[in-house]
């Protein structure tokens, strides 16, 4: 009997413990799930269920987006397009971007293109590399584009066309300007929807002489060879109407700002008349001088020098005689060390005065082993 009850308080001691063991996991168990949802909490992140509806119209859009595509990327002016108003293939784009700003309803495409005739060097050419800024904007109202300008230019635009060095209107509803320093140069064209403007950054002047008065007997003047112009014109065109063919050249349309404002103030008629008077009383001091006498006219101090580039610079002048000529055309010819022809090419000066000396500068690369080369007048 005494066997038996000392048997049956072990068998409830041994239950027991048996008890506080499982309650012990529990509670454990417990801890740790309480431990891991605490933590996972910390780290829980918000996820919208893929058949979820997303109200489109409390999704936040920054204002200027960048986008792949848009129509005024076909506007911008071709490499192919480039290599035909230019002496030689060197222009090549390096970037292209498309911005909107829905806020001022202002698209603007840019584009950037380097001459790949210079090879750059960090150490010896680095600012050699001549590029060009393209910009084409499309805008919605006068006051949207006067704020996106200010806003992203810093600067006036209407005071830019104010102050420039040249102006004009090749059509309709379009006004131009060409500005300049001796570092490069600037072309704008404004119309009714678009703004097209093209900025060559030249220190070493290799694709035109920036250097010129802006008045004088030596002041600048563009010719076919002016490069802002160009693409400025070649895009210009491309924004107008398919069904109209507009034939004009933007940079003999240009003309004096300031002789423009003065005809503006003293009228068309009187401002030719003492523009006339200005000429005759030149022409009457030249010829009490002896200039004419002493002058040689035709081509002069003209020159071909190959640069270690390899890259060919023609220069020289035209000293006219008392005719004045609409234009002058003469032929370059290009020779290797037997003396035969490698290449040629015709340039035209253009609207000469009497008496007037005009200056021309032309770029050329040629793989040929070149050696000289020689110019002859054509008319």
């Amino acid at each position: 009997m005494k066997k038996f009850v000392i048997i049956l308080i072990f068998s409830g001691l041994i239950i027991f413990s048996t008890q506080q063991l499982v309650f012990g996991e529990i509670e454990g168990d417990e801890e740790r799930v309480k431990a891991v949802t605490e933590a996972s909490e910390m780290y829980k992140r918000e996820i919208i269920e893929e058949d979820a509806e997303v109200d489109p119209d409390k999704i936040e859009v920054d204002p200027k987006i960048k986008l792949k595509e848009s129509k005024l990327k076909k506007k911008l002016i071709t490499e192919e397009e480039l290599d035909e108003i230019t002496l030689r293939s060197v222009w090549r784009y390096v970037d292209k971007q498309f911005n909107l700003d829905k806020n001022l309803k202002i698209e603007s495409m840019k584009g950037l293109l380097r001459d790949t005739g210079r090879v750059y060097d960090p150490i010896v050419n680095k600012y050699k590399v001549a590029t060009i800024q393209i910009e084409i904007i499309k805008y919605h109202d006068e006051e949207s584009l006067q704020n996106y300008w200010n806003n992203e230019k810093e600067s006036n635009l209407e005071f830019m066309f104010e102050n420039s060095y040249l102006v004009g209107s090749p059509i309709k509803n379009t006004k131009c300007f060409f500005n300049y320093v001796t570092n490069g140069a600037i072309t704008i064209c404004k119309t009714n929807q678009y703004v097209i403007q093209s900025i060559i950054f030249d220190k070493y002047q290799e694709h035109f002489k920036y250097t010129k008065s802006k008045i004088g007997s030596e002041k600048l003047e563009l010719n076919q060879y002016e490069i802002t112009t160009k693409i400025t014109e070649t895009i210009l065109k491309k924004l107008q109407t398919k069904d109209t063919n507009y034939d004009y050249e933007l940079y003999k349309i240009l003309k004096s700002n300031r002789e423009m404002k003065e005809i503006e103030n003293h009228g068309i008629e009187q401002y030719q008349k003492e523009k006339k008077q200005r000429e005759n009383a030149k022409k009457d001091k030249n010829k009490s001088l002896g200039i004419e006498k002493d002058k040689k006219y035709g081509i002069q101090k003209f020159s071909c020098i190959k640069d270690e580039f390899g890259l060919i610079t023609i220069s020289g002048q035209f000293n006219n005689n008392h005719i004045k000529k609409d234009k002058v055309n003469f032929e370059i010819v290009f020779f290797d060390f037997g003396k035969n022809i490698i290449f040629k090419n015709n340039a035209n000066l253009l609207e000469i005065e009497e008496y007037e000396t005009k200056r021309f500068l032309g770029n050329l690369k040629i793989d040929k082993n070149f050696a000289t080369c020689t110019i002859k007048l054509n008319n």
